[in-house]
């Protein structure tokens, strides 16, 4: 099993729900084009607003802030990844 599917946290019970609409969010996430190449941006709050719309959260302002809480820890990992997979080469 890899390391990260092992060390997995426990995810809180009210924030499953969350969790799946960043998974399914994350899908649309645009790409952008940096000095070094393309990189994945911010999940655009028109998106995140349409979900709202079609599922009817009813705490927008609740689900906006965890929602860029998590993208922006995904982008923060991901980038350090990124940039020590770099620094092995």
């Amino acid at each position: 099993m890899p390391p990260a599917l092992a060390e997995k946290p426990d995810l809180f019970p009210d924030l499953e729900e969350t969790a799946r609409a960043f998974t399914l969010l994350a899908r649309g996430r645009p790409l952008i084009v940096t000095p070094v190449g393309a990189a994945e941006a911010p999940i655009p709050l028109t998106e995140i607003a349409a979900y709202c719309a079609l599922f009817g959260e009813r705490e927008p302002e609740r689900f906006v802030a965890l929602l860029r809480a998590m993208d922006e820890a995904y982008l923060a990992a991901r980038a350090e990844r990124l940039s020590t997979s770099s620094s092995k080469d």
